[in-house]
């Protein structure tokens, strides 16, 4: 199993270019309009050059996110899942 780490919480007008399509997917599988001031987690899994986003506007519960993960074979660091968890309801 992988491990996820968080690498940022940041408004989605400040993810680098090269992570930009990463958010930009996930908003279209939500079928979200993206609004450049929203808050999103940026999570990357370890050893991949693969990143998750989560939007915590409207955010998803830390359960759903773990699920998300597991789905992917990957699993949150606890130092992430702590941070995280204070930003999700």
């Amino acid at each position: 199993m992988h491990v996820a780490r968080l690498l940022a919480i940041t408004e989605v007008r400040n993810v680098p270019p090269e992570i930009r399509p990463f958010v930009d997917f996930r908003a279209a599988m939500e079928e979200r309009e993206l609004d450049e001031g929203e808050k999103v987690a940026l999570l990357v899994v370890e050893t991949t050059s693969c990143y998750i986003p989560v939007f915590l506007k409207e955010s998803e519960s830390l359960a759903e996110v773990e699920r998300r993960l597991a789905d992917q074979d990957a699993k949150l660091a606890a130092d992430s899942r702590d941070a995280l968890a204070q930003h999700l309801s």
